[in-house]
């Protein structure tokens, strides 16, 4: 069976050893189509600032936007639709480009958004700071862009203040006041222990809502917003990387799995697996 590919830092891009870089979403489409699905062994912060898209980290889907920031720590699985649509930026640096300034190994596990127990990697902040770190990174690339006389010092600083942005602007950026903050981080993280708990035995959005005793409309729009989709998309998500286990591991045939996942009808679970994953069961059971 084939391994997932990897993409590792390129550090003498631009004349000397650098771990941090730049770069428009629109160089890494030609990577991109030669494997929509890689795993990086980076920090990456895609910064969107145009177009609309579905795309996934860990087999978590994301519905992504303009304004949105995706978060990726080392080791982490992208699957990215070929000729990609979204435009923008991507920061990508080595821990080490930071933690031997911090002297810190635990540094980058402060931000909340990196950690690897974070409920999403998809970020939606305020406008203002976004627009705030656009700038930032347009001075990183032109501090980069001095090659070897680029100045470590001045990157690390804007690094630092991009990721502190972010920090302010995940505490901030919500329109609700404190208290129903703490009500929907609640919500949330009780959903996502429910899904882990019953998503072999029910799909339904429904019956999530009442194990929380609130509405799906309710539901599905916290989860779009802080985890970056809808609830059933979220709960799919979790059923096709079980599917995903039961193809590699078991001997099942495709219709015990569909039944052992409690699908009503095999051909169902074919065109979700297919749609989710790009290629049907079988297909993917054979590569």
């Amino acid at each position: 069976m084939k391994s997932i590919p990897q993409y590792h830092f390129s550090n003498e891009k631009y004349g000397k050893s650098l771990l941090v870089d730049i770069v428009p979403i629109s160089e890494i489409n030609k990577y991109i189509d030669i494997q929509p699905i890689h795993r990086l062994t980076f920090y990456d912060m895609t910064f969107i600032t145009k177009g609309n898209e579905n795309l996934s980290i860990n087999q978590i889907e994301l519905q992504v936007g303009s304004g949105d920031i995706i978060c990726s720590i080392p080791g982490e699985i992208w699957s990215w639709p070929k000729k990609t649509s979204l435009e923008g930026y991507v920061l990508l640096f080595e821990a080490e480009f930071l933690l031997s300034f911090f002297n810190d190994k635990q540094f980058l596990n402060k931000f909340k958004y990196l950690q690897r127990n974070r409920i999403s990697p998809l970020l939606r902040i305020d406008e203002k700071l976004f627009n705030k770190n656009l700038e930032y990174l347009k001075d990183i690339q032109n501090e980069i862009q001095l090659g070897k006389t680029s100045n470590e010092h001045i990157l690390r600083a804007l690094v630092y203040l991009i990721l502190s942005v972010i920090e302010q602007g995940t505490t901030v950026n919500k329109d609700i006041n404190e208290v129903n903050q703490q009500i929907v981080n609640r919500h949330i993280q009780a959903f996502v222990k429910l899904v882990d708990e019953y998503y072999l035995n029910s799909h339904d959005v429904q019956f999530y809502a009442d194990k929380l005793f609130i509405t799906t409309n309710y539901l599905n729009r916290v989860t779009k917003e802080f985890i970056g989709s809808t609830a059933k998309v979220y709960i799919l998500s979790k059923v096709i990387q079980e599917a995903k286990s039961l193809l590699k591991y078991s001997n099942f045939s495709v219709s015990q799995i569909s039944n052992e996942l409690k699908f009503e009808v095999p051909s169902y679970f074919v065109r979700l697996f297919r749609k989710y994953v790009g290629m049907t069961p079988k297909q993917f059971r054979d590569q």
